[in-house]
């Protein structure tokens, strides 16, 4: 499926020696000129976490698998949650029931979109066919706001899924 077409997703590959936050910063900065980020955990202070964008009216999100650096940035301030996963991972089952690649890909950009990431036990996350035009899945935490999701072409080996709050128009 296609994203809207003011959702703006790359990625590149994390060259070796390299932080993979310094080429997912790099793609951000190329998705959003002008904007700086930061991330900030709530429960230690740290520089990770939920990123939040400054200098511009944006939301972004990153991810990371096999390699690779994901961003993603959307105009307007809205909740959005990127996740990419190796498409061969396995032993999801433990954590999510029925859980493949997939489905872990769109409950990670569910609970990244919630901005509480795994602070959420993922089987409260429920998918369902899309609410939203345009979507290719809805998804809701327990009774929550549902939210719309994109399952996206990604680089080989790799599954991607983003999910946003339809509330604010895409």
């Amino acid at each position: 499926m296609t994203l809207p077409s003011d959702v703006r997703l790359a990625w590149r590959r994390v060259p070796a020696g390299l932080a993979r936050r310094t080429v997912s910063r790099a793609l951000l900065a190329e998705l959003l000129p002008g904007a700086e980020f930061v991330s900030r955990c709530p429960a230690c202070g740290g520089d990770h976490g939920r990123i939040r964008v400054v200098g511009m009216d944006a939301s972004a999100s990153v991810s990371y698998a096999a390699g690779w650096a994901f961003a993603l940035a959307v105009p307007g301030r809205m909740r959005v949650g990127l996740d990419a996963v190796p498409a061969d991972t396995d032993g999801l089952d433990r954590v999510l029931s029925g859980g493949d690649a997939r489905a872990w890909a769109r409950v990670e950009a569910v609970l990244k979109a919630d901005g509480r990431g795994l602070a959420v036990d993922p089987a409260r996350v429920h998918v369902t066919d899309p609410f939203a035009p345009g979507s290719d899945w809805s998804a809701r935490i327990d009774d929550g706001t549902p939210v719309a999701g994109w399952d996206v072409a990604g680089p080989p080996g790799t599954v991607v899924a983003v999910a946003a709050d339809p509330a604010p128009p895409l």
